[in-house]
């Protein structure tokens, strides 16, 4: 390994600096043919962002990386990213990370295609990365924009357009605010998109309002992917052509029908196959990824729960809630113990909401509205029935979804009853109706 990093380090001392002016005269459609020829296309789908198994002590567990490649395979995954957030990429060595590399391409390459998360703070050393995931066999890069620094608009375009130039790999760039603190614009995505090697980007803006104007500038040889679980079949629906997805290390098989259906513009198929996941959807976030991510896997028996420092392990206050969430998607058994009081040990309510929940995004409104009182929530019953089957988007669909709310005390309980009554009152366009249900109708 320290033998291929040398010669990495020497190919990159001999180079000239990369020219920032260069201009993308060659044909699109021929050069965009030729770079894909080079290994496996960019796919579309569920796309798993995968991460680096760890023992307690923090070294690396190489070969469950290599079991959960092959699950993933079996389980119907398109894709997978390595080294990228959820892959703890900031805390592994540049040995380490050849590690995974050389482990990842020996058991999927040209089964599966892989991603490789190169992105860093820095132009040269995100160039540096770019060309050992090239050596070692990957099929395209995932480039964040620079976090920390807080470049321009025009920082990243020149950014970028380094990189690709520099490239013999197909780039998907990487959009994530929250983490990064930059905003890539629609208006910059438009302008990179035109670069021969920059394939595609992951949006995880959490604003689906930006899909449709990039799918109708860039082209559909342009890949969309969405890096919000809970917004992606929204995402895709509108245009886009898969999640790079946290949910999906631990429901490979219903993330992937999630997509197949949104991919297809089955609305109902997607919001019945998505709606057990919503759980999932929010609680591997209630601390930072991938913490609860890896205690889930670890809970499932797919992997040791090590993660490095500065992360820890899960706090003990979110175990059950995240042991909820992987029950309700059937990815563990159910705890008949804990359930026997009710919902986990916590006092609960029984709700049925019905109308036209999607149409006012009622049933999105209602579920935030539940977090953000510091409840939780279980979807126990779910239906759809469009009322107009020869509209294929933006019919109104008579919805029924059973809840079950819990988590807080009973004052608080009764609090967010009260708020969900008030939120359906106000959107009578919505013609939604909450109903309270006795328990032994659960």
């Amino acid at each position: 390994m320290l033998l291929v990093l040398c010669v990495v380090q020497a190919a990159l001392q001999n180079r000239s600096p990369p020219s920032t002016t260069t201009k993308w005269r060659t044909s699109r459609a021929f050069t965009r043919g030729r770079v894909l020829m080079a290994g496996m296309p960019l796919p579309s789908g569920s796309i798993v962002a995968i991460t680096t198994p760890m023992h307690e002590n923090g070294e690396l567990d190489l070969p469950t990386l290599r079991s959960l490649l092959r699950w993933h395979n079996e389980q119907g995954t398109s894709g997978v990213v390595i080294l990228g957030t959820t892959g703890e990429a900031s805390v592994l060595s540049a040995e380490e990370k050849a590690e995974v590399m050389a482990a990842t391409r020996e058991e999927i390459g040209g089964i599966l295609p892989i991603i490789v998360g190169t992105g860093t703070i820095s132009t040269s050393s995100t160039i540096a990365a770019t060309k050992q995931a090239k050596l070692f066999g990957a099929d395209a890069a995932l480039v964040v924009t620079p976090y920390y620094v807080k470049p321009s608009q025009a920082g990243l375009l020149n950014h970028f357009t380094q990189i690709a130039d520099a490239s013999e790999l197909p780039l998907v760039l990487y959009n994530v605010p929250g983490r990064t603190g930059v905003d890539m614009s629609v208006e910059t995505t438009v302008t990179l998109s035109r670069h021969p090697m920059i394939r595609g980007l992951k949006d995880a803006t959490g604003d689906n309002t930006r899909v449709v104007p990039m799918r109708a500038i860039c082209g559909d040889d342009f890949r969309l992917y969405s890096g919000e679980d809970a917004m992606a079949r929204d995402f895709v629906i509108q245009g886009g052509d898969g999640v790079i997805s946290v949910t999906a290390n631990v429901a490979p098989a219903s993330v992937a029908r999630v997509m197949a259906a949104a991919l297809s513009r089955d609305i109902v198929a997607a919001e019945a196959a998505d709606m057990p996941l919503a759980s999932l959807h929010r609680d591997l976030f209630c601390e930072a990824n991938p913490i609860p991510v890896k205690w889930a896997l670890a809970k499932m028996g797919k992997a040791p729960a090590g993660i490095r420092p500065p992360l820890s392990t899960l706090g003990v206050n979110f175990h059950r809630r995240v042991e909820s969430a992987l029950q309700q998607a059937s990815c563990i058994e159910r705890n008949e113990t804990l359930e026997a009081s009710g919902s986990y040990g916590w006092p609960s309510r029984e709700l049925l909401l019905q109308g036209h929940l999607f149409d006012q995004n009622l049933i999105n409104q209602a579920l935030e509205l539940i977090e953000r009182r510091g409840g939780d929530f279980e979807i126990t019953a779910f239906s759809v029935q469009p009322n107009d089957q020869n509209s294929e988007f933006n019919f109104k669909r008579t919805s029924s979804v059973g809840l079950r709310v819990f988590g807080v005390d009973s004052s608080m309980l009764d609090d967010i009853v009260s708020r969900l009554h008030t939120l359906v009152d106000v959107l009578e366009s919505a013609e939604g109706r909450l109903t309270e249900l006795p328990k032994e109708r659960a």
